[in-house]
């Protein structure tokens, strides 16, 4: 998670100085990883598994808050179904990110030469749909942006090496990097906040409290720590079983057989209607 952090800050930079700067080969190199390539673990990590390639297991996944997290845990690190899936996902939202920030770059058809070349030969490898997905979209993503650029640099006149403005491919009706870039993490964080779970008004209160206590303390935890401790209450609430109500028998009704052989006591000539 922290190389994913540093990959967003280098694009932040980008985006706010509107300058060139990759980071495709850092999100490259976690494909290159190992891990990626080997059957995910069950359960917690534990026990090995072997070399096949690509992980099968397609369930759905409750996915980790990456945002929240600077490392991985020491022991199966990058080996459960749940790391290696929030890991994925965040390549390859960063990776349309940086295709969508250069775009309009003359150079963007050589840009993107290696990284449709890795993308391809990581859907040979990878049997897991879910990923070949994410690599499937990014590919269609990139092969549309390098296609407008090779139509829009025949009609300028030098080279594109010889171009000096970054975004010279353009449009004047469009947002600039900086927007762009601002625009798609405000989305983003929109599309997380729908996502997590809605929390009880009881649980905001008691967050709010804590919030306030911690403030006029003077202590220095983060508002997301509160959080991460309500949603362990939360699960543990969900997980404890439910207790089973024993159905109650009295034995004397039980032994009343004769009652099953009594008559019906109705007096002849009433008449049993609804209209009264």
């Amino acid at each position: 998670p922290l190389r994913l952090h540093c990959v967003r800050l280098l694009q932040q930079l980008a985006a706010s100085t509107e300058t060139f700067i990759p980071t495709t080969s850092i999100l490259m190199g976690v494909l290159d990883l190992k891990e990626v390539g080997m059957k995910p673990l069950g359960g917690g990590g534990k026990k090995k598994g072997g070399k096949k390639k690509g992980g099968g297991q397609t369930s759905s996944v409750q996915g980790l808050r990456l945002p929240l997290i600077l490392k991985l845990p020491k022991e199966g690190t990058l080996r459960t179904m749940e790391q290696l899936d929030g890991v994925l996902k965040e390549l390859f939202v960063l990776l349309n990110r940086e295709a969508d920030m250069y775009r309009y770059s003359p150079g963007f058809p050589e840009f993107t030469f290696a990284i449709l070349q890795r993308l391809r030969k990581f859907n040979k490898e990878i049997s897991n749909g879910r990923w070949r997905a994410y690599s499937k979209g990014a590919i269609e993503l990139c092969e549309k942006y390098a296609a407008f650029a090779s139509e829009g640099r025949s009609t300028l006149v030098d080279a594109p090496k010889d171009v000096r403005r970054l975004e010279a491919l353009k449009p004047t009706n469009v947002p600039s990097m900086r927007e762009r870039y601002e625009t798609a993490v405000a989305k983003e964080k929109r599309l997380e906040a729908a996502t997590q779970p809605v929390m009880k008004k009881a649980d905001q209160e008691k967050i709010n409290e804590q919030k306030r206590k911690r403030k006029a303390e003077g202590d220095s935890d983060s508002e997301s720590d509160v959080e991460m401790e309500m949603e362990e209450e939360e699960e543990v609430k969900q997980t404890k079983p439910k207790k089973k109500k024993k159905a109650v028998v009295i034995e004397a009704d039980l032994k009343n057989v004769g009652a099953l052989k009594e008559a019906d006591e109705v007096k002849e000539g009433i008449e049993w209607s609804d209209s009264e």
